[in-house]
């Protein structure tokens, strides 16, 4: 006869066999199957191919409106000049008059008015500025507000914006150019650069890092009677103390011999580029002191057309032959190029949205992905398009006719 004490025994055995297996069997039911693991890991490798794909490679040949508006002035506004360019995914419109922005959604956000007889203009991810070129007003936008305006003492010529909200103003006179500065209230800052054909040089272009402490420009000289071209570095921030009064912290001249930089461009605060009758020249500027050259790339055609992103430089050669068609060609920040493509035909207006350039042939867009393959091909029927601007996103841009403008997604 059992007694108590082993009985008690006996059913702790009998439990802890029953927690040990069930256990087991736990562990068991949790470990999947590799049939399991691999159909999950197909599914997963099938998905990222499929956006691969959709952003890279399939075709788009339709497109949707997302927002429509009239681009015409009020009744007693005559637009003698009107123009558009992308700015923070949205869009400004700008004329003699004054400027609107209209954000990706299609509400206007800010709105001013004011007299300039040559309007320039220029944005960046934050910021955007309007000048009169050859007159001296200026007015500083960020993506909700106008944040400041200045009176130049001279007339301006250029202007650059920073996401800092730095202006850059090439300022000139019968006898100098000068680079000065604004903050984003419109400020001055106790910065000025001077300089004469006969020394630096005259300013052809000029851009400004997005930190706005750096600046690169293409200086168009003259020494003993022939045309000389020096693309010059100069620092602003603490690193450019050390230098010398102007700051320059490098030049390059060599690369540019018998040529004109004629387009300079920050893509980052790190990458550079220097677009001239023959080539481009990639900087990296991560050493800050001490800019240097990454790659140079040399055409034999024509550059017609260039339009930069954050991520991409494009450039669109055109051969003197008939016979050989245009050609565009796609860079990434450290010169590789990640695609080019043939155009067996003649386009009329060109942008750049992320990592897309888009253009327009008759009333046709075309967009290229930055491996050069074509990704979207529609004809727009709403209206004749007179102009295209960057959307902000791969898959969009907006379009301009003599009446509305337009927020297509394709």
């Amino acid at each position: 006869m059992a007694t108590y004490h082993e009985s008690r025994e006996a059913d702790k055995e009998r439990l802890r066999k029953n927690i040990i297996s069930n256990n087991h069997a736990g562990k068991d039911a949790k470990r999947p199957s590799p049939i399991v693991f691999i159909v999950g890991l197909i599914v997963v490798v099938g998905l990222i191919f499929g956006v691969y794909w959709s952003r890279n490679m399939s075709l788009s040949t339709g497109y949707t409106v997302s927002w429509e508006r009239s681009t015409e002035g009020d009744e007693q506004t005559v637009e003698t000049f009107r123009d558009y360019i992308s700015f923070a995914g949205g869009i400004i419109k700008y004329t003699k008059d004054g400027a609107e922005f209209i954000d990706s959604k299609g509400n206007v956000v800010w709105e001013r008015s004011y007299q300039l007889n040559s309007p320039v203009i220029d944005t960046c991810d934050k910021y955007a500025v309007i000048g009169d070129r050859g007159g001296t007003d200026l007015y500083i936008f960020d993506n909700t507000t106008m944040t400041g305006s200045s009176h130049t003492l001279l007339p301006i010529s250029m202007l650059r914006a920073a996401d800092n909200g730095v202006v850059y103003a090439v300022l000139n006179d019968s006898a100098a150019e000068y680079i000065s500065a604004f903050k984003s209230d419109g400020s001055a800052i106790d910065l000025s650069v001077k300089s004469v054909i006969g020394g630096d040089g005259y300013p052809f272009d000029i851009d400004v890092s997005p930190d706005g402490t750096e600046l690169i420009t293409s200086y168009l000289s003259i020494d003993n009677g022939r045309l000389v071209n020096n693309v010059v570095f100069r620092n602003f921030g603490s690193i450019g103390q050390n230098e010398d009064a102007r700051r320059v912290v490098g030049g390059f001249s060599e690369e540019f011999a018998g040529h004109l930089a004629g387009f300079v461009n920050f893509s980052s605060n790190e990458f550079s580029q220097a677009f001239y009758d023959g080539g481009i020249v990639f900087f990296s500027t991560e050493v800050l002191n001490s800019p240097e050259i990454l790659k140079t790339e040399s055409f034999e055609d024509k550059i017609e057309s260039v339009v930069c992103s954050d991520s991409i430089e494009a450039v669109i050669t055109s051969s003197e032959s008939s016979d050989v068609p245009d050609k565009l060609l796609i860079y990434d920040l450290k010169g590789n190029k990640t695609g080019e493509a043939e155009l067996d035909y003649k386009y009329r207006d060109i942008c750049v949205s992320n990592n897309t350039v888009m253009l327009l042939c008759d009333n046709e867009i075309r967009a290229y992905g930055k491996n050069g393959v074509l990704r979207g091909d529609f004809s727009f029927a709403e209206g004749e398009v007179t102009g295209i601007v960057g959307g902000g996103s791969d898959s969009s841009i907006y379009i301009i006719t003599a009446t509305n403008m337009y927020r297509v997604r394709f």
